[in-house]
């Protein structure tokens, strides 16, 4: 299914770097937040926003609520910040990422939004995954039922991505490729009702 995608930047660099990387989705390209606001079909789109943009509203703006609603937002900063990741994350961005990633990432976290999930780069989720260890860590140890309708395999993998480990890492300890690596989690995102390895964390850890 073909899905609107929505480039909203003052930097006509920025914009030409996004255009490049995603032009085979046909993107609309404005300049500002504004103008964004001004559009009347928002529901379903992509909207990838400039987090330098001269109007773009505080978080707490009441603008927020209806493109929060309607779209999924990544926001992209020239100078991310860990702290605004999460805050914006827990605002309801589906994406926080670095402006000018390389277009090999720029199309992964746009694949990944437009599919219905929330893209977390991998140096926040290593962190997320962290805090969930040691909160894990000093909880009883929870009754595996996360691991009930999963295979030996995906219980392998779906402990190893509790551990932090990356689809490279989990592929080369249990010697399968990161095809087959992607296809174990697909499958245990489907068996528990998730939607992401933080999620999959969580679950392993007995946190709910």
């Amino acid at each position: 299914m073909s899905v609107s995608v929505i480039l909203v930047s003052h930097d006509p660099g920025l914009a030409r770097h996004w255009q490049a990387a995603l032009s085979g989705n046909s993107a609309r390209l404005l300049g500002s937040f504004a103008d964004l606001q001004r559009q009347a079909a928002l529901a379903g789109s992509v909207v990838w926003l400039d987090a330098d943009l001269p109007d773009l509203p505080r978080g707490d703006d009441a603008r927020w609520a209806r493109l929060l609603a309607e779209a999924r937002v990544v926001l992209a900063s020239a100078n991310p910040q860990r702290d605004a990741a999460v805050a914006w994350l827990e605002k309801g961005c589906a994406a926080y990422c670095h402006a000018f990633a390389d277009a090999d990432t720029l199309r992964q976290i746009q694949d990944v939004v437009a599919s219905g999930n929330v893209w977390v780069g991998r140096e926040l989720m290593q962190q997320l995954l962290a805090t969930v260890q040691r909160a894990a860590a000093i909880r009883a140890p929870a009754q595996p039922d996360w691991a009930r309708d999963l295979t030996e395999r995906e219980q392998e993998v779906a402990r190893l991505v509790a551990k932090g480990a990356s689809n490279r890492d989990i592929a080369n300890q249990c010697n399968i490729t990161e095809r087959t690596v992607k296809a174990h989690l697909a499958a245990a995102f489907a068996k528990l009702g998730i939607t992401d390895r933080l999620q999959l964390a969580l679950r392993v850890h007995g946190i709910q």
